[in-house]
């Protein structure tokens, strides 16, 4: 097809070389911005599961303290489900399914394809392994009474592209540390 000439020597249109160019250009940019955006999109998924456990085990300290009475936060591994526990249900037992839940969310719906577990990463060094990344003692519930001791743990969070952290709670004062791995190894943030 022959392009069309102006007067003043222009021409309108592109010619199918400029065209495919342009295209290839194109799908190169591409194939190199979405892995990466998936990767960033991922790690912020983690990082916000991440920081609404946080917040839980805040509010958990700051009810404990208030009330003068235990609360808890329950790990569901199966069904990826982190709960705020006010009061252990008729079985007397934390974690289960007629537990009294201040509130709860559910990591699928933090985008991501997040789940409990740390992957090939292995635990943080020094620490205990589980095949489901919860590794509480007790029902994977994290207990905390009024004198602001509870139990220890850790919980791990993974995306399905390898996006982690960990959320690791002391014993002695309820407090707790995040780590996030950084491609080789385990960091505190």
């Amino acid at each position: 097809m022959a392009a069309t000439y102006f007067p003043g020597g222009g021409r309108s249109g592109f010619a199918l070389p400029e065209l495919l160019v342009v295209l290839v250009v194109a799908g190169i940019i591409a194939a190199i911005a979405v892995p990466a955006f998936n990767s960033y999109y991922e790690g912020c998924c983690v990082k916000a599961a991440a920081t609404e456990i946080a917040g839980m085990i805040r509010e958990a300290k700051q009810r404990a303290l208030i009330d003068e009475r235990y609360y808890a936060l329950g790990f569901d591994p199966l069904t990826g489900r982190v709960s705020l526990i006010a009061a252990k249900g008729s079985d007397n037992i934390w974690n289960s399914a007629d537990d009294q839940v201040v509130r709860s969310f559910r990591l699928a719906d933090k985008g991501g394809g997040l789940c409990f577990g740390y992957g090939g990463y292995g635990p943080l060094p020094g620490l205990a392994e589980d095949p489901d990344g919860v590794t509480f003692q007790s029902n994977n519930t994290l207990v905390c009474n009024a004198d602001m001791t509870g139990s220890a743990g850790t919980v791990y969070i993974i995306s399905r592209r390898g996006a982690a952290m960990a959320i690791l709670m002391n014993s002695t004062d309820f407090g707790y540390s995040l780590w996030n791995w950084d491609g080789k190894k385990w960091v505190r943030v």
